[in-house]
């Protein structure tokens, strides 16, 4: 063969052997160097914080540094696409959820990435159920005390949620409906807490997370959990089941994702390893300070419970009417 040959096709085998996806020995040695986990949400966020304690759980587990980066923007949709782009070789991780896995996907499908297609999703982390909560000047400490103020009412009451779009707001839209009462969305940031505090909003949709020390604190009423069994953080405030309505039900949940096409060995250590270092007393301590849900599962079950949050968002998203043009005009007022 001409030397000509000879070099093209090495440096063929290379580029090849630069891009096959990793042998099984090479996913077992894993991980040799630092990983990466993407948040797409600010230093703080639920999502940063879930983030740090999933690191430092594998982090000592795997003895290699797991660490956090950042890359924030558009309901972490930024954080989903640069993920999905990156190689499939375990070193870049993100902390996923539902906003730029199930909201984003579904109120604008022309977002450059499919939420499952796209990604290889490795092991569930917590959810954050929503809670109603109502400033005290209402006068009301239930649903049916609400229904029965806001029929009584010539003007509508307002409420904020997490955002335009958000699934707090699918679930108040889903109230609302039910309900037969009208109640006003009112954009406003971090869940618009500081406004209902000060009375400017009625109340706000919002997770445990946000509102849980005000309401504790009495400065707001909890009126219904979104849970399917009561909090036991909060275990005063009746889910909306228990109050009549049984579809209000639903979480904000996060998990560990990785690109498309992650080694099964990979994927297998992690889910195992997430799932162990979630089970240390540093972990459920959290999780019972903060509220938050688990879902115990391997990685068979973390793509279906993935995939079903998705169908079940999706479809009271086209129940409720919302859209990408009614989220977009939301978001232009």
């Amino acid at each position: 063969m001409h030397r000509r040959h000879v070099l093209v096709a090495v440096l063929a085998g290379a580029t090849l052997l630069a891009t096959a996806p990793l042998t099984t020995a090479a996913a077992q040695d894993w991980p040799s160097h630092p990983v990466k986990i993407i948040v797409g949400f600010a230093p703080g966020s639920s999502a940063d914080q879930l983030a740090r304690l999933v690191a430092e759980g594998l982090t000592t587990a795997l003895k290699q540094r797991f660490f956090v980066e950042y890359r924030q923007g558009n309901s972490g949709s930024i954080a989903a696409s640069f993920t999905a782009r990156s190689a499939s070789d375990g070193y870049t991780l993100m902390m996923a959820g539902s906003g730029p896995h199930i909201t984003v996907p579904t109120l604008h499908p022309d977002i450059g990435y499919d939420p499952m297609k796209d990604f290889t999703h490795v092991a569930m982390v917590a959810g954050d159920s929503y809670v109603l909560a109502a400033n005290p000047t209402l006068g009301v400490h239930d649903i049916a005390g609400l229904i029965k103020l806001a029929k009584a009412r010539s003007a509508p009451l307002t409420s904020s949620s997490p955002g335009p779009g958000s699934l707090g707001q699918m679930l108040l839209e889903e109230f609302k409906r039910k309900a037969g009462i009208d109640i006003t969305h009112v954009p406003a940031p971090d869940s618009g807490l500081m406004e209902v505090l000060g009375n400017h909003i009625n109340m706000t949709l919002t997770v445990p997370l946000t509102a849980g020390e005000q309401i504790k604190a009495g400065k707001v009423i909890g009126l219904a959990m979104s849970s399917r069994t009561r909090n036991p953080a909060y275990p005063r405030i009746a889910t909306f089941t228990e109050q009549g309505f049984p579809e209000i039900t639903g979480a904000t949940w996060f998990w560990l994702t990785a690109p498309k096409n992650l080694p099964p060995a990979i994927a297998e250590k992690l889910n195992n390893e997430v799932r162990r270092s979630l089970q240390l007393p540093k972990a459920k301590a959290y999780f019972v300070q903060q509220a938050l849900l688990s879902e115990d599962l391997d990685l068979a079950g973390t793509t279906a419970f993935v995939g079903n949050e998705l169908a079940h968002w999706s479809a009271l998203a086209k129940r409720v009417g919302m859209t990408t043009i009614t989220v977009s005009r939301a978001l232009s007022k």
